[in-house]
């Protein structure tokens, strides 16, 4: 097949091509930054590099930036869209650039879809489209309700955007949950969510190192111990993405979650071995008035993760569980074994 994807220099993007390279697809990758794209070529194994086709684009314009040229070398060549490409912010002050990119951008990748006369539109959104509930199922969520931060809110604005497409795009969506580095190897091309806490945690190590009266201190990180962060390995995700090539699946929405989450103390205590660093305890939300000064300092960066880290919610994957099971392929489990390699696996570089 031919397949355009966006986003394919980001995180889950670039494995995501890199497995339908694999898999003989022709990869039309659509990028902004030609520097970019050079670090996506380099991964590319050399019996590959034929088939990845990097064109030039930009989201926020008319037919996603592709030009006229290029538009009159797609038009009936492309098979599927992949449209992964998004701004992940949880900054209220990006707001207007969070809905520009995911919803606006989004917009304009489906007209280009449209243009080239592509069979099917794959729209890469989050599982966290559910706005404050606690149970999430495979169908649109109300845009009319509270949201925990923009991010979520564009992405269930953009879903409802991409339905509107389905008399002229064969449409899925897939909502993948806390997206974390391959089961295999861990490696993981991104400092989001669990990264940003393992990279606070070894800042925090070496600020002890140095200071003699910090070295026999405990310190607080504001967490609730007893629920569960829904992580997904990146190789998960994508193998997902790509069943939905080998299946005529009629469903529309898809979670790629994780039916049996690690509680946020499991993985806490793993990163302190991984660390080496024991001075360190969890503690609930309403520790937050005892913080030290240090404390603050500690837990501040990681405070827009804290809505997901005080409460469980539980995912329908039915439409996924159905797709996997047409390609033979099992759903996830991730067990203390799993979780170590993804630890382990991931290199990180702190610089203090």
């Amino acid at each position: 097949m031919n397949i355009l994807i966006t986003g394919a220099t980001g995180f889950l993007g670039k494995q995501l091509a890199l497995k339908l390279l694999n898999d003989s697809h022709n990869v039309y990758a659509l990028v902004r930054s030609q520097r970019k794209a050079e670090n996506l070529k380099e991964d590319i194994p050399a019996d590959a590099k034929g088939k990845l086709h990097v064109i030039e684009g930009d989201l926020s314009l008319k037919n996603a930036g592709v030009s006229e040229e290029q538009l009159l070398r797609l038009r009936d060549q492309i098979d599927t869209v992949y449209h992964s490409a998004a701004f992940l912010s949880f900054d209220e002050n990006e707001r207007d650039k969070t809905f520009k990119v995911n919803v606006d951008g989004t917009e304009n990748v489906l007209h280009l879809a449209q243009d080239i006369h592509a069979a099917n539109f794959y729209y890469v959104s989050t599982a966290y489209t559910l706005g404050m509930k606690r149970q999430a199922s495979e169908q649109l969520h109300e845009k009319e309700q509270t949201f925990v931060n923009a991010y979520e809110e564009s992405k269930c604005h953009a879903e409802h955007l991409v339905l509107g497409y389905n008399h002229t795009l064969n449409i899925k969506i897939f909502r993948p949950s806390i997206i974390i580095g391959d089961s295999k190897t861990g490696e993981a091309d991104t400092s989001f969510a669990l990264y940003g806490v393992i990279r606070g945690l070894e800042i925090l190590k070496k600020r002890t190192e140095r200071k003699k009266e910090l070295q026999d201190q405990t310190f607080k990180f504001l967490c609730t111990g007893e629920t569960s962060q829904n992580f997904v390995p990146v190789d998960y995700v994508v193998d997902v993405l790509a069943a939905a090539l080998n299946t005529d699946h009629p469903k529309a929405i898809y979670h790629i979650t994780n039916p049996h989450p690690p509680t946020n103390r499991l993985l806490f205590e793993m990163i302190k071995e991984k660390l080496d660093f024991h001075n360190i305890e969890m503690v609930p939300s309403d520790y937050e008035g005892e913080l030290t000064k240090e404390e603050q300092v500690f837990n501040a960066p990681m405070s827009v993760f804290r809505p997901y880290w005080n409460k469980n919610i539980s995912f329908d994957d039915s439409n996924t569980q159905e797709l996997l099971n047409k390609n033979g392929m099992s759903r996830l489990v991730m067990d203390k074994a799993m979780i170590e390699r993804i630890l382990y696996g991931n290199k990180t570089t702190v610089k203090t």
